[in-house]
């Protein structure tokens, strides 16, 4: 297997930050909850599911306090609408929440992973500006 393919049996967060420091991105890891933290222009949290098998990609946007639940769906709805690479919902508490799944079994480039993440960490402010046309997003 070459040494840049990423397997759920050679994937770590110690990988990962290795990965994500030779891409140039801001990382650190939080070893107590098992997640990365990226820092560029948004921040981001990197997690492995428990069989190693995929990668989950999260940000999270606040929507203003007095904004009803119907503008928020309406706002995850568009992005949604317009933007198929990533997925946006409103957690409970109702914040604006971003997410994108990479998948691992198989195996994947090194290469691949840092492009999927740079590619989310692009498109989830862009489509923040661009679909938030009520102006709820703080």
């Amino acid at each position: 297997m070459p040494a840049d393919l990423i397997t759920p049996e050679n994937l770590s967060l110690e990988t990962l930050r290795e990965i994500y420091d030779d891409a140039l991105m801001e990382v650190t890891i939080d070893d107590e909850h098992g997640f990365l933290r990226l820092k560029e222009e948004i921040v981001a949290k990197v997690t492995m599911h428990e069989s190693k098998e995929r990668l989950g990609i999260i940000a999270f946007y606040g929507i203003k306090e007095d904004t009803q639940r119907m503008d928020r769906l309406e706002l995850a709805n568009r992005i949604n609408d317009q933007y198929v690479m990533v997925r946006a919902c409103i957690e409970d508490e109702g914040d604006l929440c971003f997410d994108y799944t990479i998948m691992i079994k198989g195996g994947v480039s090194r290469k691949y992973i840092a492009h999927a993440t740079r590619q989310f960490l692009k498109l989830v402010p862009r489509a923040v500006s661009e679909c938030d046309e009520d102006s709820v997003v703080e």
